[in-house]
């Protein structure tokens, strides 16, 4: 047998088990999943994780079981003690980005008396054209003619969305940027379903406490 590996691998070789599960590397926490989801939960003033007490989060969910408790304490001080700071800065940073857009609304179209391209319908439909291969059946003076929304644009803003969008899709692949794009999306998506998860648990878990609250000295009852 070999003879080297993690402790639990050996005794699991001489008891003759099939499998070993290969031990995870545990995450950093600055980085992880785990302290993102932590964050905004705390970050939420309509969330009651500002109420509860760490080992109560720490129960919450696997996510913060992956670290041991003492450690958790520490990370839920730290960032409980960070929060009203962090609060005071967005809702002020808020106010200051509404005050601008009331102020200085977008207007509805460019100094050159033309739509916004970024919000345009002709946008997604050109960029639906490029996929298909439109744009090299037709030249852009003819393609600017197949689609009302793109009669907004004149011709020569037109010809310049159709190599841009051109030159988008055909660097996509090679895009390192657009790779880390969707793993962060991948990330924020898995994050906040876990705290939506999260929450339908802790309403349950209220809901129960509620009605069965004999216990008072249960350090995971609700009040």
């Amino acid at each position: 047998m070999k003879k080297t590996g993690h402790k639990d691998d050996l005794v699991d070789r001489i008891l003759g088990r099939e499998t070993v599960e290969k031990r995870k590397k545990k995450p950093k926490w600055r980085n992880s999943k785990a302290r993102a989801m932590l964050v905004r939960m705390l970050m939420d003033q309509n969330s009651n994780a500002q109420e509860m007490t760490w080992q109560q989060l720490y129960a919450s969910h696997e996510w913060f079981q992956e670290y041991d408790s003492k450690s958790f304490r520490d990370y839920v001080r730290e960032l409980k003690k960070a929060n009203p700071k962090k609060l005071k800065i967005v809702t002020e940073d808020n106010m200051i980005i509404k005050a601008e857009l009331k102020n200085f609304p977008r207007p509805e179209k460019t100094n050159r008396g033309q739509p916004f391209w970024d919000t345009h319908p002709a946008k997604l439909l050109l960029r639906e054209d490029v996929k298909v291969g439109k744009h090299l059946e037709m030249k852009p003076h003819i393609l600017h003619q197949t689609r009302p929304e793109y009669k907004a644009f004149n011709l020569k803003t037109f010809r310049q969305h159709v190599y841009q969008e051109k030159r988008h899709q055909k660097e996509l692949p090679m895009r390192v940027a657009r790779r880390n794009k969707k793993a962060q999306y991948k990330y924020d998506k898995e994050v906040k379903e876990n705290i939506a998860l999260w929450k339908a648990k802790m309403n349950v878990d209220k809901g129960d406490d509620e009605e069965f609250d004999a216990d008072a000295d249960d350090q995971y009852c609700y009040r």
